[in-house]
C-alpha cells in the first residue's frame, strides 16, 4: 500500500488532494469494469457451482415471463 501511495503522491507532485482525487478515479474504473464483468457473467464466486446458486432462480425469474 506504502508504494501505490507513493506513485500518487509523485504523480500528483505532491498534492494529497490531487493523489486522492487520482486513487478515487482509478477506483471508480476498476469499480466500473468489474460491475461490467459481473453484469455479462465474467466474474466467478468461489466455485462454479456457489455462482450457479445464486444467479439460478434469478435467471429462472428473468426468464419466467417470457
Amino acid at each position: 500500500m506504502d508504494a501505490l501511495e507513493r506513485e500518487y503522491m509523485e504523480a500528483s507532485g505532491g498534492d494529497a488532494r490531487d493523489a486522492l482525487r487520482r486513487a478515487l478515479a482509478d477506483a471508480m474504473e476498476e469499480i466500473a469494469t468489474v460491475s461490467g464483468q459481473v453484469s455479462r457473467g465474467f466474474v466467478r464466486a468461489q466455485r462454479p457451482a456457489d455462482l450457479a446458486r445464486k444467479l439460478g432462480p434469478e435467471r429462472r425469474a428473468r426468464e419466467a415471463p417470457r
